[in-house]
C-alpha cells in the first residue's frame, strides 16, 4: 500500500540539537523537513517510538526553528520526529523555508491550513 503524506517534505540539510524529556541532548543532522515534522540523523540514538522530544535547528540569521513532538520511527541512525508544537516564530521560519523549496504558494497554503486544523 502506498504511503500518503499530508505534508510535502523538503530536502533541508542543517545541524540541529535533539533533546529528550530528561533533558539529555544529542547532536543531530536534519535530512528533511516538513510542516509536520523532521527526519534526522542521530548517532547512537537510544530513544523509543512515542518518546517526547524537542528539536532546535539554528538558522543562518541567528534565529532558530524550535519544534516539540514525539519520535515517530527510528531505523539505524534515522529518527523521525512528528511535530506537536511550533511557536509562532518557528512556524513563520518553517513556512518560509517550505515556501521557498516548494515553489507553489497554493500547495503551501493548503498544507499550512491542514497543519492548523490538526493542531
Amino acid at each position: 500500500m502506498a504511503e500518503r503524506r499530508a505534508f510535502c517534505r523538503i530536502d533541508f540539510r542543517a545541524d540541529a540539537r535533539l533533546t529528550d524529556a530528561a533533558g539529555r541532548q544529542w547532536p543531530a543532522r536534519v535530512r528533511d523537513l516538513s510542516l509536520h515534522g523532521a527526519l534526522l540523523v542521530v548517532n547512537d540514538w537510544p530513544g523509543q517510538d512515542g518518546d517526547a522530544l524537542s528539536l532546535r535547528i539554528p538558522l543562518e540569521d541567528g534565529s532558530a526553528i524550535r519544534m516539540t513532538g514525539r519520535q515517530r520511527h527510528h531505523e539505524g541512525a534515522d529518527v523521525g520526529l512528528e511535530c506537536a508544537h511550533l511557536d509562532l516564530d518557528s512556524a513563520t521560519h518553517l513556512r518560509r523555508l517550505v515556501e521557498l523549496n516548494l515553489g507553489d504558494e497554493q500547495l503551501l497554503q493548503r498544507q499550512f491550513e491542514q497543519l492548523l486544523k490538526s493542531g
